[in-house]
């Protein structure tokens, strides 16, 4: 029986915090996930979405997070990363420019971040349109008949309207979500779920 063709939309912000809550961060292996999921899916494209930081206000930030998208890329050859700017609130330049231009030795510096965050002077920053540009592609994606099946990976409710109006063009949404910070509301929407589990090894399975 041929293998149902299948787009896979992960919400990098959200599976980001799902993978720290889950305490498989540190083990998780976008490969093998990929991989785990060809067996059942042919699977031509992936789209990861994820906010770009700036590059001036969080420049070891921003690096890691272009090496990142580089290392998923070379992983899942397929993949292509889905970005907006993420956008940044009551940034004080004084105190940037203040953290920039005196030395911390490196045990002080992410305690004066905390303590900073803490006392609410420090930035604060929010992904603008990225849940947007994923429902954009997930609904043009199930009109231009791209996909018989969207892999959803996310805990995120805020899908359900789009999931519902996906499946009213009788396309399939499966839900791939971990078991903390997952909603009942979009498992119990979506045609089907699956359960993320990560080995001792970084491998993935279903449950």
């Amino acid at each position: 029986m041929p293998k149902k063709k299948a787009i896979l939309f992960i919400d990098g912000s959200n599976f980001y915090h799902g993978l720290k809550q889950n305490k498989f961060f540190d083990l998780f292996n976008y490969k093998s996930f990929f991989e785990e999921l060809s067996k059942e899916f042919e699977i031509p494209k992936v789209y990861f979405y994820d906010a770009i930081k700036n590059i001036s206000i969080e420049p070891e930030q921003y690096s890691k997070q272009q090496a990142f998208h580089e290392h998923l890329r070379k992983e899942i050859p397929v993949l292509v990363v889905r970005a907006r700017k993420l956008k940044y609130l009551g940034v004080d330049h004084k105190i940037e420019d203040a953290k920039k231009n005196t030395k911390f030795c490196k045990d002080c510096k992410p305690k004066l971040n905390e303590f900073l965050t803490n006392a609410g002077l420090s930035k604060l920053s929010k992904e603008k349109g990225i849940d947007i540009l994923l429902v954009t592609d997930m609904i043009k994606g199930a009109f231009q008949e791209q996909y018989q099946t969207a892999l959803l990976a996310t805990g995120d409710a805020d899908y359900v309207p789009a999931v519902e109006l996906v499946q009213t063009l009788k396309k399939e949404v499966i839900n791939l979500h971990f078991y903390a910070g997952s909603s009942a509301e979009l498992r119990i929407i979506c045609n089907s779920h699956k359960l993320i589990q990560v080995d001792a090894k970084g491998n993935c399975y279903f449950r």
